[in-house]
């Protein structure tokens, strides 16, 4: 069992005290001629180690769970709510962050939420069970209602705003929980944008493991023409009248399947793509293949926990690292413990680096390396361009050796 250890509920004054000072510092800043960061700072402790800094974490808040949806045999939904009366507000496609703890170390998971987004009173994260995951199999089996817990978010750039007056024609492609911010994105856009059509294309192993069958399928027939649904699965269940394309969501067939979309590529204004790192691939094998462009593509990858970077690149000693603003010639140097990350060192040593989940999962830490290496945990959110252009993700970054690191 993973006890949860909850932080006292009332930290408003906190939270004011904290947000004056990061406003104060933002005039300031303004006076000196450096621009705010383009991001939330979230003062929270990185996941999956002990917290390197002390305190609570201010940037979560504390939600009670109010209902159970057991959506298939290894995924769960658990709608949550503001014991305060709270709203949350987030775009279709964002995920949440769940810190939980166990034996003294905070462990944290970043969820989609698949609810209907907006401004809303309940929020649905949908956690599908990750073999020998603590915190997944916690969440599917420990976890009931009235339980609360702690949560950080909204984060992640692979969200859509749905516009009332927009009419357009989407293509989605999901594999296994890769279905849950597509699902968020279908639920919002069926309901605001009355003239936009979206065609999903939705892969699994077979049709008991599919995740939102049911509600998709009530969707599809409350939208008729509007939901195009096809299921794609690699082994046949005793499903009577359930319709389903056989195979895996590969170059093969992927290939298939996007030539009977129920448009021509070039009416299709935006193209959404979230999986396993295998159907990521092929999806942009295939997208490549229809000379589909860069800005009308959009993917997440959903992975089990990351694995370690290749050992041999990291540094075994204590290291340096300059952290310095943009715009700035000098900096402030860190030193990173051997198996610490950038971020951990840094907020250890004082330094208000950005940050959201933690987990390499939404590039709110990214950071330029202009001088050394820095190897990280994989897979993560960068793409191969801005890996490329020298950025690298603090939370699961480690210095090859000495290096200077420039945060926007």
């Amino acid at each position: 069992m993973l006890p949860l250890r909850l932080q006292p509920s009332d930290r408003r004054l906190g939270e004011t005290l904290q947000q004056l000072g990061r406003d104060l510092r933002t005039v300031f800043d303004g006076w000196r001629g450096r621009p705010a960061a383009p991001f939330t700072l979230r003062d929270a402790r990185a996941g999956g180690r002990p917290a390197p800094a002390p305190g609570p974490d201010l940037g979560a808040r504390e939600v009670e769970v109010v209902e159970r949806i057991q959506e298939c045999a290894d995924a769960v939904t658990l709608v949550l709510a503001d014991p305060r009366g709270g709203a949350f507000e987030y775009e279709p496609g964002a995920f949440f962050t769940l810190l939980l703890e166990e034996g003294g170390e905070e462990l944290r998971r970043a969820y989609s939420a698949s609810s209907i987004a907006g401004r809303v009173d309940r929020l649905a994260l949908t956690i599908k069970r990750v073999d020998g995951g603590r915190v997944s199999t916690y969440l599917n089996d420990q976890v009931k209602v009235g339980d609360r817990l702690r949560l950080l978010g909204p984060s992640g750039a692979f969200t859509i705003t749905p516009e009332a007056a927009a009419a357009r024609r989407l293509v989605l492609i999901g594999g296994g929980s890769g279905i849950t911010p597509l699902m968020a994105m279908i639920r919002a856009l069926l309901a605001v944008e009355a003239e936009t059509e979206i065609a999903l294309i939705y892969g699994n192993r077979e049709p008991r493991a599919i995740i939102f069958r049911e509600a998709l399928a009530d969707l599809a027939a409350a939208h008729p023409g509007r939901l195009h649904l096809r299921h794609v699965v690699e082994a046949d269940g005793d499903e009577p009248g359930f319709v389903a394309a056989r195979g895996r969501l590969d170059r093969d067939g992927l290939t298939p399947e996007l030539a009977a979309l129920p448009w021509p590529k070039v009416l299709v204004d935006g193209w959404y793509v979230c999986g396993p790192e295998p159907m990521l691939h092929a999806a942009r094998v295939c997208l490549d293949d229809l000379e589909i462009a860069g800005e009308r593509r959009h993917e997440e990858r959903f992975t089990a926990p990351r694995r370690r970077g290749d050992a041999s690149t990291r540094a075994k000693v204590a290291t340096p690292v300059t952290i310095r603003r943009r715009g700035e010639e000098r900096g402030a140097t860190v030193i990173v413990p051997p198996g610490a990350t950038l971020l951990e060192a840094a907020r250890a040593a004082g330094q208000d680096l950005p940050f959201s989940c933690a987990v390499g999962g939404c590039g709110a830490c990214r950071v330029k390396v202009v001088v050394g290496d820095v190897a990280m945990d994989e897979p993560n959110c960068l793409t191969a361009e801005e890996r490329a252009a020298g950025f690298a993700l603090t939370c699961c970054g480690a210095p090859a050796g000495p290096c200077t690191i420039e945060v926007a």
